[in-house]
């Protein structure tokens, strides 16, 4: 397994530890986008200044041209992209938003494919196959959980529209990357994705005039502390493993390795909450398992 499939693997991990937290938090889609994207910023440009100290050099060396494409994955990827993966988490519930996002490995294939030319063998196809059918039955087995309702109402379709919306901004980002970072190395590329993205998110959440009620639900400690960690994990290292892993491997099994959260969520939740895997989602793990070997080892 290659540096870009581990970090797919890894972001993974992270998203699955800050979507449990994400989803607990009591604000809007666009304001917690925009505090995602704002605070990530902060904590990446301190990142970027400790590794830049020890480099002995402050000079970012990426390219005009990357600059571009990058600047356009973190409009598609992070600013529309995962506003709509908040809406409708927090329309349909951890389980179905993360069925509805299944689609995404699927418009990686075919981005990749049509624009960068990423040819897949039948031994890669049939391991995202395997990987994909595994990661639904996992999320569809009801028997392992109770339903989880989201913590802001809307309608059925809405949700699943924002979540096949979300998935294919994400592809989309996923494919701007991958161009971008033929000339860029990953930490530059995440700290201006994020920047393009807290600019823009922030842009459009003070053109709404509700800075008063979400400040006041921010600075409330419980959902304070429960921002600060999914941010920290799913926003600064998350993406950052993510950008690796756009940089070092075919979008398709990118996509594919980074949309594994539900088979980490099984031992996660079953330590965390004590809820215990049913047979089938075991059985399923199984087999997303061997998919993801057959995935990574061609």
């Amino acid at each position: 397994m290659q540096t870009g499939e581990l970090a797919a693997l890894l972001a993974a991990m992270l998203w699955t530890f800050s979507a449990m937290l994400w989803g607990d938090i009591r604000l809007s889609a666009l304001a917690m986008n925009t505090c995602k994207n704002c605070l990530g910023l902060l904590f990446l440009l301190l990142h970027w200044l400790v590794a830049a100290s020890i480099a002995g050099s402050f000079h970012f060396t990426t390219s005009i041209s990357a600059w571009g494409w990058i600047s356009l994955s973190g409009l598609a990827g992070l600013v529309i992209g995962d506003t709509l993966y908040f809406r409708s988490l927090q329309i349909l519930g951890a389980r179905r938003s993360f069925i509805v996002a299944c689609v995404s490995p699927l418009f990686a294939t075919i981005l990749g494919y049509q624009f960068l030319n990423q040819q897949l063998g039948w031994t890669v196809v049939l391991g995202i196959s395997l990987t994909m059918t595994g990661i639904i039955a996992v999320v569809a087995d009801r028997r392992g959980h109770a339903e989880a309702p989201g913590l802001v109402p809307g309608k059925f379709v809405a949700g699943v529209a924002c979540g096949i919306g979300g998935a294919f901004c994400q592809a989309v980002g996923g494919l701007f990357s991958s161009l971008g970072l033929q000339d860029c190395n990953p930490l530059e590329a995440t700290v201006i994705r994020l920047l393009i993205a807290a600019v823009l998110t922030l842009t459009m959440f003070l053109s709404q005039s509700k800075l008063r009620t979400t400040f006041t639900a921010l600075f409330r400690a419980e959902d304070l502390k429960k921002l600060l960690a999914a941010t920290t994990l799913g926003t600064w290292l998350g993406i950052w493993m993510c950008q690796v892993a756009y940089g070092g491997d075919n979008l398709a099994i990118a996509q594919t390795l980074l949309s594994t959260c539900p088979l980490f969520a099984i031992p996660v939740v079953w330590i965390v909450h004590g809820h215990k895997a049913t047979w089938l989602a075991l059985f399923s793990t199984l087999i997303a398992l061997i998919g993801i070997w057959l995935t990574v080892s061609s």
